[in-house]
């Protein structure tokens, strides 16, 4: 059995000459032949070996006796151990979690803390393929796609699984021909938990009843359908990548058009490069498919992210608020006046100083109204007369129009009342432009903030 480690080891690249790892050791049957197993290789692979124990304080006496066994176990084996303790029925029930999550939860959080400890490469955990069986299923029935049906990897980020190519029954004939001592963890025999079922009664019946080799059959399931996985992936990133206009923005029409089995890979993985990475489910995947063809505008806010249309675009990320703080100050006609997006210059010129620029307005000081001008957000019911324009209109449908970005309609503005002269970036209003009768010009340009500090 140790040699077909060596070779699960060497053809998947667990492990490399000097690595240092750490074992997560139970005390059970498969993390002792784990413990032993590495040990045992450890010269030949030049391993530097450590242990990591939680004591999940569900199992009350009998936990500790465990922890005292695989404490033993290390000194005897001359392996450090790294051991702490976890109240697995308390995380339970803050998180709203069964147990079986929350012990999960808790013990990877362990390892990679006993991982920074030691200052190790990996975590070396003791799954094996009864266990991936177990995980198939599961995720079948949950109703999984083909990513949940691939099964657990021989490596995983820092995981990694070198026990993955045994059956439990080689593990446990293993143990007996070494004569190795293990703890029996009396909670893997009830039935109160959706694995354990599938262990004691869901395998065991397809065994007996529908193939003898079910686990087998299974686990070689698992491969093949994760090289299906892998390429279906591939050129969904592709797709991805060809889509996208920015950073976490997509080309919508691109994405729209992709076959089912890549757009909601490439959504997925849209959502995974903008950081949501956890309880993004297929519902959530679903959703953002459905309005990629959608109104503009269209806004989710998901586990940890925001998806929203922009015209040709969609964008992930959070989603920039769009209704900022208003303001409003009076205009200052000569000299500054400093707003919170940047600072406006105002001057008087002669007709010669006209100039044309996106930033820069030159109204005909004779065509302005008597009230005061004041530099403001938008606010209900402003109207603008767009330069050369055929009439007035409400400021909304002109942002519209123009496909101002949503996040970009609280710039500020130019305004008399509710009637707007200026957008910054844009144009003034046709009722104050510059023409061959004008005589004198106020000039204002506007520097947002970046540019004026």
């Amino acid at each position: 059995m140790r040699q077909r480690v060596a070779d699960f080891i060497a053809q998947h690249g667990l492990l490399q000459a000097g690595s240092k790892v750490v074992a997560g050791v139970s005390g059970g049957a498969d993390s002792v032949a784990l413990l032993h197993t590495l040990w045992s290789l450890a010269p030949s692979l030049e391993l530097k070996l450590f242990a990591a124990h939680l004591n999940h304080g569900i199992r009350g006496a009998a936990a500790d006796a465990d922890e005292e066994f695989v404490r033993g176990l290390c000194e005897f084996y001359g392996v450090p151990l790294y051991s702490g303790r976890a109240d697995v029925p308390s995380l339970a029930r803050s998180h709203g979690q069964t147990l079986e999550q929350a012990g999960r939860d808790a013990r990877y959080g362990f390892l990679e803390e006993a991982r920074r400890y030691f200052g190790a490469d990996v975590i070396a955990v003791a799954h094996h393929m009864d266990d991936q069986a177990e995980t198939l299923l599961l995720h079948l029935v949950r109703g999984a796609g083909l990513g949940g049906l691939t099964g657990m990897k021989p490596k995983r980020g820092r995981v990694i699984r070198p026990l993955l190519a045994l059956r439990r029954s080689e593990i446990e004939a293993y143990l007996a021909e070494e004569g190795l001592a293990f703890c029996t963890d009396e909670t893997n025999l009830l039935r109160d938990g959706m694995r354990n079922r599938m262990r004691l009664d869901v395998i065991p019946y397809l065994t007996e009843y529908v193939n003898p080799e079910t686990v087998s059959a299974l686990c070689a399931a698992a491969e093949l359908l994760g090289r299906d996985e892998a390429y279906l992936s591939q050129n969904a990133q592709q797709a991805l990548s060809a889509a996208q206009k920015g950073e976490n923005a997509y080309d919508r029409a691109a994405l729209a058009a992709l076959p089912p089995a890549l757009m909601g890979r490439a959504v997925r993985m849209a959502l995974a490069a903008a950081g949501a990475t956890v309880n993004i489910e297929r519902v959530h995947v679903e959703q953002v498919c459905a309005i990629l063809q959608g109104r503009t505008g269209a806004w989710l806010h998901l586990p940890g992210v925001d998806v929203w249309t922009e015209y040709a675009l969609v964008r992930v990320g959070k989603r920039p608020c769009e209704d900022v703080e208003g303001f409003q100050v009076p205009l200052a006609r000569t000299g500054e006046t400093r707003v919170p997006g940047g600072v406006f210059f105002a001057e008087e010129v002669e007709p010669q100083g006209f100039v044309r620029a996106p930033f820069t307005a030159c109204l005909d000081a004779d065509k302005l109204p008597d009230s005061e001008l004041c530099v403001r957000t938008r606010l209900p019911g402003d109207r603008f007369f767009p330069l050369n324009a055929p009439g007035r209109r409400k400021l909304k449908e002109f942002f519209i129009d123009k496909k101002v970005p949503r996040e970009k309609r609280g710039m500020p503005l130019i305004a008399a009342g509710q009637e707007i002269l200026f957008v910054p970036g844009y144009c003034v209003a046709d009722t104050v432009k510059v023409d061959e009768k004008t005589a004198r010009i106020l000039r204002v340009t506007f520097l947002p903030r970046a540019d004026a500090e």
